[in-house]
């Protein structure tokens, strides 16, 4: 974003464009409103009209090659002797328009601060002297009455040159500070690697360093809708162009302008991404360890139960041998069951799907399991939308139902709670059972952590894992003796 030479020629001189042509246009209405309206304007006030529009033509003509202050001097002392021409021929001294050096006086100040009230409050002055003296010539003034008014007047246009001059100059500095402040915080923000656009009520940009483009378009857009509605997100991550932003809003100006502020976030998901397939090579090698472990037990079980099977006599001594080697068989079985599932989380067909159907289909499954069990299951709650591949997600659902039943007592009960918070859906499914240890609770998503016996301690860990590529989250809540419940939290569809 570029920023204009506040003190190049062409720039300033636009600024006093305006002094230049209003100048001949106060002299004429002035003028032309001191005399009667039924009386006619003498010859001299059409040579003061004539003179001012002319001086204005020059200035304006030669303003842009002339220095600047150079040309508002010219134009202010140019203005002293027409004020002097105005004065001897509607009155003398004792004209209304004596006055008029005052205001000369402070406008020269606003232009050109203290300075430029001294020099033109002091030849006032010694304008106005002379044209005292002028004046008294041919009258009956006495010596007192005119040095009485050139005292009062003279002392009139010395104070107010002072008092301009001091306000100009306060006006100056701060003038200054404010610039320099703001060049300093331009070049500030047009430097930061951070993008920050603003807009006002009525969603028109205020300020913005990021380009024009589909990135600033798709800012702009959100930032309209944040401001006007309420509930739209403070944080959000956008994808633009394979790249990845995150964009931060804010309310400015008590809600009447928002603030968006967007950083780019590409080299840290890549970051992230190469983390995580490092993170996931190293747990799979981890797995693949432990899996070796557990298959190597049953299948040593298995292998001595059929080497005894295939030495001994057909009779009744057989068949616990058989019996344990399909026993090992279904929890070898079980074993690589969970494995697979465990490296094949991700979800494969994603549809906008009610949570409702899913639970319904997670619960009769896990219900065939523990049809015999005497325990009540309650279903309360809203429904709602969520974007799942239903297979995935309901065997995760599955493998936390299991769990509840399995800890559930005869006659107590399971609870599956549905409900919305804002943008966010929540499934809260709870138990009565005798709950987890607090040293076990940071464990229990870990693979191959297991608190029963035989189990394999996937179930869990996958259950996280599936519910994370569904762009949700698992949090889990337990006390000794009083029961577990885990909330699951998904993004609505």
């Amino acid at each position: 974003m570029k920023i204009a030479n506040p003190h190049t020629p062409a720039d300033k001189f636009i600024n006093i464009k305006g002094l230049i042509l209003l100048n001949p246009l106060v002299i004429t209405f002035l003028l032309m409103t001191a005399r009667p309206a039924n009386s006619n304007i003498p010859n001299p006030y059409w040579f003061i009209i004539l003179a001012s529009f002319l001086a204005a033509f020059i200035a304006y003509l030669f303003g842009k090659t002339i220095p600047i202050p150079a040309l508002l001097y010219a134009i202010f002392l140019s203005d002293i002797p027409l004020i002097g021409g105005m004065v001897h021929y509607s009155g003398g001294i004792e004209s209304i328009f004596s006055f008029l050096f005052i205001p000369l006086v402070i406008v020269a100040s606003i232009f050109l601060y203290r300075n430029g009230a001294y020099i033109l409050g002091l030849i006032s002055v010694v304008f106005y002297i002379l044209l005292i003296l002028f004046e008294a010539r041919d009258s009956n003034y006495s010596i007192s009455y005119l040095m009485n008014r050139f005292y009062i007047m003279g002392l009139l246009f010395l104070f107010t040159a002072i008092l301009s001059g001091a306000i100009s100059e306060r006006y100056k500095i701060r003038t200054e500070e404010v610039k320099r402040l703001r060049l300093t915080t331009e070049d500030i923000i047009k430097n930061l690697p951070t993008g920050i656009i603003t807009i006002d009520n009525q969603g028109d940009i205020l300020y913005s360093n990021i380009p024009d483009g589909e990135i600033q378009s798709r800012i702009h857009l959100h930032l309209a809708k944040f401001l006007k509605y309420p509930e739209t997100p403070k944080i959000i991550e956008l994808r633009i162009k394979q790249k990845s932003y995150l964009l931060s809003c804010a309310h400015i100006q008590n809600a009447q302008a928002a603030l968006g502020i967007l950083q780019d976030l590409t080299n840290i998901r890549r970051l992230e991404a190469k983390s995580r397939v490092s993170k996931q090579t190293k747990m799979l090698a981890e797995l693949g360890g432990s899996l070796a472990h557990e298959l190597r037990n049953p299948l040593s079980s298995i292998r001595g139960s059929l080497e005894v099977v295939a030495q001994a006599e057909k009779d009744k001594n057989i068949i616990p041998f058989i019996n344990m080697a399909v026993k090992e068989s279904v929890r070898l079985n079980s074993i690589v069951t969970d494995f697979l599932n465990f490296a094949q989380f991700t979800p494969k067909k994603i549809n906008k799907m009610l949570i409702g159907d899913i639970l319904t289909e997670a619960i009769l499954e896990a219900a065939q399991l523990y049809k015999a069990r005497p325990v009540s299951l309650n279903r309360e709650g809203d429904d709602f939308y969520v974007a799942a591949d239903p297979d995935r997600l309901k065997s995760g659902i599955v493998n936390i139902l299991n769990n509840a039943f399995e800890v559930s007592g005869d006659n107590q009960k399971v609870t599956i709670r549905t409900y919305q918070n804002r943008r966010e859906g929540v499934v809260e499914i709870v138990d009565e059972g005798r709950g987890i240890a607090k040293k076990d609770l940071k464990k229990i998503f870990n693979p191959f952590f297991t608190t029963k016996k035989g189990g394999t301690g996937l179930g869990l860990s996958i259950t996280q894992k599936i519910i994370e590529a569904h762009k949700g989250r698992i949090e889990v809540q337990s006390k000794i003796g009083k029961g577990t419940m885990f909330r699951i939290i998904f993004p609505q569809a």
